[in-house]
């Protein structure tokens, strides 16, 4: 007895049949009669793109004609990623050592291969596809803001310097880490500095300075952490200097001393790729019993300062009376003139005013006010 047994395939689909264990044929679409018993048939769908079955290898290597005609071979090397675009639009990833077969189809088929070694950073154009395809990218995302520079590592050596953007590095072979640094001018505070000057007297110091990272790649292979290092830098700075001066030279010299500061600094940290601007001592704080008599010295020469303000301001009194004496003494009709201008501030603060005598004794003589 013959067993017969109908297959349709559908437009969209392709069925591989084997006999008893034994790859037979893949059946394109419409009705087939299959004559025999032990037909095994594996229905494929050729909308999703790959052929997933556990036939792939053998018909690789045993019906190399069947797969040309009915895939498209797509292989990668241990150091390869492969691009499969369908339309013109990206459609998925393949990763190193791999081998798919895409079904072939009227949509237009192509295959890019990327050598993941030699071109870590995969190209910006294909960034924001990458983003789609979520995690089947094999790509991580680093984002690089203004004012930033991103240093790019794969396995822990230096590969670029990155500018600001989005970047899709290739994680399919070796691991990428990026380390962003800020190019842009920073402050540093130094706060709270405890210092012995050279008179034994202990003083708090707080110190700013401005700085910028000029060589990314220097500051990051020279030091471990570049701002931390000009922080020691600044502060062994305003040890250094501090301790060589007395507490009147520290408060007396306050310029002197960031100059100091400014000029060792600054060689230090040209050294690891920094450059330091402006550095100032914001503070100078004295213990409170050296405030305390510091603020009396202060009031004692400001009360000195008032004093003498004052002596010169009577001597010169005195001498403006002495001179005006000397003019009346030499001039009779001045004193006239002054008497009559003290009548007269008289006159305006009185109602009435009784003269007696006559105005030639106006000052000499009884004058009665009444008001």
């Amino acid at each position: 007895m013959i067993y017969f047994s109908r297959v349709q395939v559908g437009d969209q689909e392709r069925v591989l049949v084997a006999r008893k264990g034994r790859f037979d044929t893949i059946l394109s679409p419409g009705s087939h009669t299959l004559i025999g018993f032990g037909i095994e048939l594996e229905r494929h769908s050729i909308d999703t793109s790959i052929f997933i079955s556990p036939w792939t290898s053998f018909l690789v290597n045993e019906h190399p004609a069947l797969v040309s005609s009915l895939f498209h071979v797509v292989e990668t090397s241990a150091s390869e990623v492969a691009l499969v675009y369908r339309d013109g639009k990206l459609e998925r990833l393949q990763a190193p050592g791999e081998r798919t077969l895409v079904w072939k189809t009227t949509a237009k088929f192509a295959v890019e291969l990327v050598n993941v070694i030699d071109h870590p950073v995969a190209p910006r154009a294909l960034t924001a596809q990458l983003i789609k395809l979520e995690l089947h990218s094999l790509a991580t995302f680093y984002h690089v803001e203004d004012g930033k520079c991103g240093l790019l590592f794969l396995s822990g050596k230096y590969v670029e310097l990155l500018s600001p953007g989005l970047y899709a590095m290739w994680n399919a072979v070796e691991q990428p880490s990026v380390e962003v640094m800020d190019l842009r001018v920073q402050t540093l505070d130094v706060s709270g500095q405890e210092i012995l000057t050279a008179d034994k007297v202990s003083i708090r110091v707080n110190v700013w300075a401005e700085f910028q990272i000029v060589d990314p790649l220097k500051a990051r292979q020279a030091v471990k952490n570049p701002t931390e290092h000009l922080y020691k830098g600044v502060q062994l700075a305003v040890r250094q200097t501090l301790a060589k001066r007395t507490l009147d030279e520290v408060l007396i010299a306050r310029t002197d001393i960031d100059a100091t500061l400014a000029s060792d600094v600054r060689e230090s940290a040209a050294q690891f790729g920094i450059r330091v601007g402006a550095i100032a001592v914001k503070d100078i704080i004295p213990p409170g019993e050296v405030r305390e008599i510091l603020n009396q010295v202060v009031a004692a020469e400001k009360k000195a300062q008032a004093n003498l303000i004052a002596r010169r301001e009577e001597t010169a009194a005195t001498r403006s009376l002495l001179n005006t004496a000397r003019l009346m003494a030499e001039h009779p009709l001045l004193v006239r003139m002054k008497e009559l201008e003290t009548l007269e501030k008289i006159a305006s603060k009185v109602e009435k005013i009784h003269v007696y005598s006559g105005t030639d004794g106006l000052l000499q003589k009884l004058v009665s006010i009444a008001d």
